[in-house]
């Protein structure tokens, strides 16, 4: 299994239409919020918060670092240490770019700037897959405090175990990772087989990752980093004058950022918001105040998100430049 699957980091068309997918979704975004706003005041709502999105948004850059401990953690299990903490914080927080597409894949940009500090492609990918995987165990975790606010919250449970039972059986099982070989030499196209066989070998290098002390230590760095942006939502809510209970207040955000992420939808754009609003107009909070929370915080997570990736990208392709 070559160490880099055939896989190339993406090239700057495909990043310009990456770039290209992302003004989209944000266009589609302004657009909604727009109509919303001509009947519910939310943008001028959201003007009068002021402080409190500023704290939400304080939280949220903290969580990044915990999120990237972790990573940091990862590599040097995979036997691929940084030369130091601080010389994969810009490549790590890249990957936020994209962190608006459909399973958050836009991250994998991290490949390309990762690569340059002698982290190869499939190491890049397979703590990709472990940090995601984890996470959907983690804010599943979490999301059982508002569990009677989704009827459909079993399901969603299911999938999530259905999911990171299957990663673990690839990445354990030989016999499962040739059969699921052989069904990719089977599908369409020559670049869609390079994909699924490069996702397939990132999912096999999982193994050694797969140990107690290195998920309760990586868990706990994302139970940490999604508390944090709880709280910054409990803190909007109280600011618009919502008051959740504690078990709420934990698990409405993670809740909601579940079904997004099962929705496929790029960066839960929508379904994420929708879920928000529902959970919150179950606890007695207005139709109008639910809107500027769930837009607030999202403002102050995805999109707050989008913008340090961004800068960050522009940073080390400047970078590399002048080099």
């Amino acid at each position: 299994m070559a160490e880099d699957a055939s896989f190339t980091p993406p090239a700057p068309q495909r990043r310009g239409r990456a770039l290209g997918w992302l003004a989209g979704v944000a266009a589609v975004y302004l657009v909604a919020l727009w109509y919303l706003d001509r009947d519910k005041n939310v943008l001028s709502r959201l003007g009068e918060l002021g402080g409190p999105l500023l704290l939400c948004a304080g939280a949220v850059l903290a969580s990044y670092g915990f999120r990237y401990q972790r990573w940091h953690m990862l590599l040097r299990a995979q036997r691929h240490p940084l030369a130091s903490w601080w010389s994969g914080l810009g490549a790590y927080l890249a990957g936020f770019a994209f962190t608006a597409s459909p399973g958050k894949a836009g991250e994998l940009l991290r490949i390309r700037y990762f690569s340059r500090l002698g982290v190869p492609p499939r190491t890049t990918l397979t703590t990709f897959v472990y940090e995601r995987a984890l996470d959907l165990l983690v804010i599943t975790l979490m999301a059982t405090g508002a569990a009677r606010l989704v009827p459909l919250f079993g399901v969603l449970t299911g999938l999530v175990l259905a999911v990171v039972a299957g990663i673990c059986l690839l990445a354990c099982w030989p016999a499962l990772q040739q059969l699921a070989r052989v069904v990719i030499t089977r599908l369409p196209g020559q670049r869609l087989r390079q994909l699924c066989g490069f996702l397939l070998d990132g999912v096999c290098a999982l193994r050694p990752l797969l140990h107690a002390r290195l998920a309760v230590a990586s868990a706990g760095y994302g139970a940490a980093a999604w508390l944090l942006t709880s709280a910054a939502f409990a803190w909007l809510c109280h600011s618009l004058g919502v008051d959740l209970a504690w078990q709420h207040a934990v698990a409405i955000y993670p809740l909601a950022m579940l079904v997004g992420a099962l929705s496929f939808v790029p960066g839960g754009v929508g379904t994420t918001e929708a879920a928000i609003v529902v959970m919150l107009a179950s606890v007695g909070a207005g139709m109008d105040v639910a809107l500027t929370a769930a837009i607030g915080i999202r403002l102050a997570s995805l999109w707050l998100a989008v913008i340090v990736g961004m800068l960050a990208l522009t940073r080390l392709e400047v970078r590399a430049k002048s080099d």
